[in-house]
């Protein structure tokens, strides 16, 4: 019977790896559809927000945080967007 020695390198654990090579390959897939339209809908400055918001013919913009978005309130966007 012919016995294998086994290294004196410690084995890396492979899983953390694997589970950071699959995260990244299918999150891309977990956005929803209202998750991207707010991605989308994410302004750097109130004046694009408003040009956004004309386009979408709804009035007003709000702050979330630092970025601006388009309509008066999240509610006002989402019925545009359906709307859009």
């Amino acid at each position: 019977m012919i016995q294998h020695s086994s290294s004196s390198f410690p084995q890396p654990n492979r899983w953390p790896l694997l589970a950071a090579l699959a995260a990244a390959a299918f999150a891309p897939l977990l956005i929803t559809p209202a998750a991207e339209a707010h991605m989308k809908g994410m302004f750097k400055t109130r004046q694009e927000a408003e040009k956004r918001a004309a386009e979408l013919k709804c009035k007003g913009t709000f702050a979330m945080g630092s970025p601006w978005m388009p309509c008066a309130n999240e509610q006002a966007l989402h019925k545009a967007l359906q709307n859009n």
